[in-house]
């Protein structure tokens, strides 16, 4: 219910943020497709994705987060079914079956998984954990994020499988498991990586191995890292101006509106732009903060945190990417590159941010 407390206490800062970016994100997406026929109007779509997304947050928001946790796993469970129906129906875009088609509209069930992920995550920490976590939760909970992260790997979507990672981290932490036990785990993975390396598809170690010798395939397999670095360092301080980049204009940049969003903003809008973005994404990270700080209970925490964990990991592997630390997998940058379900997730997400923190005086 709408309380006029609550209306009061709504987090209009944190909706804010959220909206700058995604405003920057179109406004980044029209510069780098200026000039190319085919993609001229994608702006276009993504201003359409951003106020369907803003809708979204607005409908997450006006639902009560405990109501949201009571239907958590009914949720999950439906995203799952659309993860495994794409499997057979999906429509294969670049190699991976991640798509599907419903009439005339197409969209992605993994973007929609990391959200439904987190509130079930958020949900079976506030209920089934008290105290210290045993290994039968580990499990469980390893069984709610494997779901969906094993589907979206079979499609294959390696990228986006990989963002699951760092939900089911803070999943751990937040259920009491110390530092020391997942080191190990990590210790142990890092053991087993020759096993797992055997296992990977050719251009998969390709791209690894370009990361830890950037000039082994500068026209092959190197060639989206090279070129993202060249525009990153062409923009210095202040950046050739927007609507000026060549990288991206001159198409020498592949995917610039989508996973290379951010170097088109640097090429053109230097450092400073730059800059400003990873500010405003601090800003919405400190406001998730203030959320799970100031929530009435541990699920208004937990929900703050994972959502939290879910921007700050995809931020961390996009922003890797574009400079040349990470392998080129496919993340893109939450808000700003071009994709409607990923832009209208992500802005579910923050509806539940704003939900916990504009709650936080209502008994």
């Amino acid at each position: 219910m709408l309380t006029r407390r609550f209306l009061d206490s709504f987090d209009f800062p944190t909706m804010l943020v959220a909206l700058a970016l995604g405003g920057l994100g179109v406004l980044a997406i029209a510069s780098a497709t200026l000039g190319q026929p085919a993609r001229i109007g994608l702006w276009h779509v993504q201003l359409v994705w951003l106020a369907i997304g803003t809708v979204a947050a607005l409908v997450v928001v006006g639902v009560d987060y405990h109501v949201w946790a009571e239907f958590s796993l009914v949720v999950h469970g439906l995203v799952v079914i659309a993860l495994v129906t794409v499997l057979f129906f999906g429509r294969e875009v670049a190699g991976n079956r991640s798509w599907l088609v419903v009439g005339p509209l197409s969209f992605q069930p993994s973007e929609v998984a990391k959200w439904s992920t987190c509130l079930v995550l958020a949900a079976y920490l506030s209920e089934r954990v008290r105290g210290s976590m045993g290994l039968r939760q580990i499990v469980e909970m390893g069984v709610i994020v494997g779901l969906p992260t094993g589907l979206v790997a079979a499609q294959p979507d390696t990228g986006t499988a990989l963002t699951f990672v760092p939900i089911y981290l803070a999943a751990l932490l937040l259920g009491g498991l110390r530092w020391k036990v997942i080191l190990i785990v990590l210790l142990l993975g890092a053991l087993l990586a020759p096993v797992g390396w055997g296992h990977l598809k050719e251009y998969q170690k390709e791209r690894i191995l370009n990361v830890l010798d950037p000039e082994r395939d500068p026209s092959g397999i190197g060639y989206q890292t090279r070129q993202s670095k060249i525009a990153v360092g062409s923009g210095k301080l202040t950046g050739k101006g927007l609507f000026r980049g060549t990288q991206s204009h001159l198409n020498f940049l592949p995917a610039q509106h989508t996973d290379f969003i951010l170097a088109v903003v640097s090429e053109e809008l230097g450092f400073a732009g730059a800059a400003t973005v990873l500010a405003l994404f601090y800003a919405l990270l400190y406001r998730g903060v203030l959320a799970a700080r100031s929530a009435q209970d541990r699920l208004g925490s937990y929900l703050s945190l994972l959502v939290l964990a879910w921007i700050t990991g995809q931020l961390a592997i996009n922003v890797g990417m574009v400079l040349g630390l990470m392998p080129t997998i496919g993340v893109p940058l939450p808000l700003m590159s071009y994709g409607g379900t990923a832009l209208v997730s992500v802005l579910a997400g923050v509806g539940l941010i704003v939900n916990v923190r504009s709650r936080r005086f209502v008994n």
